[in-house]
């Protein structure tokens, strides 16, 4: 069986974004960079819009080369590819292939929302289950129903989402949310996404779900009619900028998350113009906010 090596780096007071680009030229498997930090910790993903500084304290960034690939010459190379003027302290862990595909599903499980609602990878076919069941291919998408903004959001939807509703989800992501209202509510739901490839995943969803629901990137959303309901579980600072954007989409309700503690004042503050939200509810350090227009 082939072995492989993962070498961590620690590269203080230096910009893993940038070191991340750069080591990208080395002759290496793969470069990745990984939070050390616990999920309720977390900044959760970057905003590509507005990058911030990734350090060492918080992050560290992990090379993959094959067993037989010398690792005095890597830490050398790092070095001299950097312009760092010593070697950068390093870790390293050899581990044994095994079948990524096997290992992938392993990482993928039930998640039980309540007694009437679940998600399922689709490779489960277990028919046990006497509630809803709603089957999510993982994939670029981020939506596998496993973080609690997620979570947070479908718990919404399932005890709080009336039928027939005309939704919004603006950050579609793998499509979860819409598929859901859609499925078990009946609600005509229109999905906006930035990634092409969320969308193509959120495409494949639909098919396992047995819905047709329509995803856009935001530079081909035509916006007609203003919906029942706007949700979107998307970056913070993403939600503040969108704010007069959801003020006219938005006809009755808005649902927000991905929105930290210590970030629920700010979002609060840029809607209170148009609408009173309220924090509902909250989860490993990650809130759901919910306002009405006609409270």
């Amino acid at each position: 069986m082939s072995h492989w090596k993962n070498i961590s780096l620690s590269l203080e007071n230096y910009d893993l974004n940038k070191a991340f680009q750069i080591l990208s030229y080395l002759d290496v498997i793969a470069v990745t960079i990984q939070d050390k930090r616990i999920l309720k910790e977390s900044d959760w993903f970057d905003d590509p819009k507005n990058p911030s500084r990734i350090k060492c304290e918080t992050h560290k960034i992990i090379l993959l080369v094959d067993i037989e690939f010398s690792t005095k010459k890597l830490i050398t190379d790092v070095k001299s590819i950097l312009g760092l003027t010593q070697e950068p302290s390093y870790h390293e862990e050899i581990f044994e292939d095994q079948d990524w595909v096997a290992y992938t599903q392993s990482m993928f499980k039930e998640i039980r929302i309540s007694d009437s609602l679940r998600i399922i990878p689709s490779w489960i076919k277990d028919e046990n289950f006497k509630g809803d069941t709603i089957s999510i291919e993982p994939g670029s998408g981020f939506g596998t129903g496993s973080h609690p903004t997620t979570k947070l959001c479908l718990k919404w939807i399932d005890k709080k989402l009336k039928r027939n509703m005309k939704i919004l989800d603006y950050g579609s992501g793998s499509g979860i949310l819409s598929i859901t209202a859609n499925k078990i509510y009946n609600c005509k739901v229109t999905g906006v996404e930035i990634d092409p490839l969320a969308i193509k995943n959120a495409y494949f969803n639909n098919i396992l779900n047995k819905v047709d629901i329509k995803y856009f990137l935001p530079k081909n959303f035509i916006f007609q009619n203003r919906y029942d309901i706007v949700m979107s579980n998307i970056l913070a600072s993403i939600l503040i900028s969108l704010s007069n954007d959801f003020k006219i989409f938005t006809k009755s309700e808005i649902l927000l998350s991905g929105i930290l503690i210590n970030q629920v004042e700010s979002i609060i503050d840029k809607y209170d113009e148009w609408i009173n939200l309220k924090l509902i509810d909250e989860m490993e350090g990650w809130c759901l906010l919910h306002g009405n227009l006609n409270s």
